[in-house]
């Protein structure tokens, strides 16, 4: 029962919404616009192969286990653990790392026996709920929810692997001048080996995305954004700007794709589009039809232990205008993917950059 400072929060998150139950639906500035529209009726929490249903009732949780029942939580035992819990994130949890908490164990044994709230990579929700929908007075169930904690590292909305590699082709350099790009290794080494080429007037056109599979996710939401992003990967080291919505405007300027109209709205709208896809169901290893399974949208912990919603059902403008205000492109590891390392093949040079997007806070 060792869990990070992220995983603590998803249980907290859990504890919190099985104690109350009204949803705060927040904006993108997270000033509360909607509490009356969801109310939690039980959560869902998948791990490994086995589904966990929490069922609220008027004084108890019934826990349920792949449908059977397993154990039952008084809602007051379920107040006075996430008040202990929280109290234990803000105030004594160390840094970094996975650590029991021993005042826990029994809360999570009933719970979950054990296991932590996050699901396995394989699923885009953290967490799954039975709601009412008040709107329309009916019950809609297993709505998704992605779960992003202030109260521990900020979370990574993209992760930087092999399929997220985007080559580009690099001309009008010598070998010399090759070999000086590549031994360049100082603190800042991507922006001044970038710095490097641009001084020596070199001609860069991006390639591909070296995944095929991530490629065609890409085409799926537009056929020119595989274009778009890489220009948002290569304008952040010419720029050294990381936060997505400077670089935006950016590329807007630059409009690669000429588009004749309002440039700053038209990518807006096409990066909104994939940090979206992002965050509801494109995963960049997996064929993606262009469903969302994270269908209510994100669950945010505030660092104060506040529970607010972004939701994907009534306010996904909000929710759009929310990735774009508080994501940033973070550089992976350099020597791992490669980024900047010129290389030849066939007789052309090329290099790599990975695209690794995070939460600012």
């Amino acid at each position: 029962m060792q869990f990070n400072r992220g995983e603590w929060s998803e249980l907290y998150a859990l504890l919190e919404l099985l104690d109350n139950q009204d949803l705060n639906i927040v904006d993108d500035e997270l000033n509360l616009i909607d509490n009356n529209t969801f109310k939690v009726l039980g959560l869902y929490v998948q791990n490994s192969n086995n589904e966990y249903y929490f069922d609220i009732k008027d004084v108890s949780i019934e826990v349920l286990k792949n449908d059977n029942i397993i154990s039952n939580v008084e809602k007051d035992e379920i107040k006075k653990y996430k008040e202990l819990l929280l109290n234990k994130i803000l105030h004594e949890l160390p840094g970094n790392g996975s650590f029991p908490i021993e005042e826990m164990k029994y809360i999570l044994q009933k719970l979950t026996e054990g296991n932590k709230i996050k699901s396995s990579s394989q699923y885009k929700e953290d967490i799954s709920a039975k709601l009412k929908d008040n709107k329309l007075n009916t019950i809609v169930n297993k709505v998704g929810y992605s779960i992003k904690s202030s109260l521990g590292s900020p979370a990574t909305l993209l992760n930087a692997s092999s399929n997220t590699n985007f080559k580009y082709k690099i001309s009008g350099l010598t070998d010399k001048e090759i070999i000086t790009v590549n031994k360049i290794n100082t603190r800042t080494k991507l922006i001044d080996r970038l710095k490097y080429i641009n001084d020596k007037k070199a001609d860069i056109k991006f390639e591909k995305v070296n995944s095929d599979i991530l490629n065609q996710n890409l085409q799926m939401i537009d056929s020119r954004l595989p274009e778009i992003l890489a220009d948002l990967l290569l304008s952040s080291y010419e720029t050294g700007e990381k936060h997505i919505d400077k670089l935006l405007k950016i590329v807007a300027n630059k409009n690669i794709v000429k588009y004749a109209g309002d440039t700053y709205q038209y990518y807006k709208k096409k990066i909104g589009d994939f940090l979206l896809a992002v965050t509801l169901g494109l995963m960049p290893g997996e064929i993606w039809d262009g469903a969302y399974n994270v269908t209510g949208g994100i669950i945010l912990v505030e660092s104060n232990g506040e529970i607010l919603v972004l939701d994907a059902i009534y306010y996904k403008e909000y929710l759009v205008r929310y990735l774009i205000k508080n994501t940033k492109l973070e550089s992976p590891s350099s020597t791992r993917y490669k980024m900047f390392d010129i290389y030849d093949k066939d007789g052309l040079k090329y290099f790599n950059l990975n695209l690794q997007i995070r939460f600012l806070k």
